[in-house]
């Protein structure tokens, strides 16, 4: 039997940054900040007999989960990573979506327009990519975003050369100024 991989977390977290970062592909602060945020959500309250785990370690099974899609990772891999049971692995990734997607507009913000983050922005974007388009917002560049499994609908249409299924997202001619 294995040993669960989860206790290494706590020294990557202080030691190697680097290597918690590859496993939850965030870094240890942003996990501690995402914890917080979620903590206090009710989908983590039971009043069944049934022990759910930590948030945290619920946390960092979801992370490990969202972090790679496709054929990449099964939740097997993560039970087996984790030494939980592949239900076990479901539920933790069920009830963390919810209390993040109950959160949506405290985790994705636009920065204030006068903001020194757009400031930032504003002044990448004219010294590395166009000019013109200093005070431009939401631009894309064909870039593929992976999708954590088949879609039901017309999957096949979803898998790319890459061997993963993915949606690409294209927008022309298309941009928002402010200012």
């Amino acid at each position: 039997m294995k040993v669960s991989q989860l206790i290494l977390l706590d020294h990557f977290a202080d030691h190697c940054p680097g290597l918690f970062r590859k496993k939850l592909q965030v870094d240890p602060d942003i996990f501690d900040a995402i914890l917080a945020q979620i903590s206090d959500h009710s989908i983590f309250s039971s009043a069944s007999h049934n022990h759910q785990f930590p948030i945290a370690i619920q946390l960092v099974i979801f992370l490990n989960c969202a972090g790679y899609y496709g054929n990449v990772i099964l939740p097997e891999d993560v039970a087996q990573w984790a030494r939980a049971s592949v239900g076990s692995v479901v539920n933790c990734t069920n009830c963390v979506m919810v209390a993040v997607l109950d959160q949506h507009d405290d985790f994705i913000q636009f920065p204030a327009l006068e903001s020194q983050d757009a400031e930032n922005a504003r002044s990448y974007v004219e010294a590395h990519v166009c000019s013109e388009w200093q005070n431009g917002f939401l631009a894309a560049d064909g870039s593929a975003f992976g999708l954590y499994a088949k879609p039901g609908f017309h999957g096949e249409t979803f898998f790319d050369h890459k061997s993963n299924y993915s949606l690409n997202c294209q927008v022309n001619h298309f941009c928002i100024f402010f200012g």
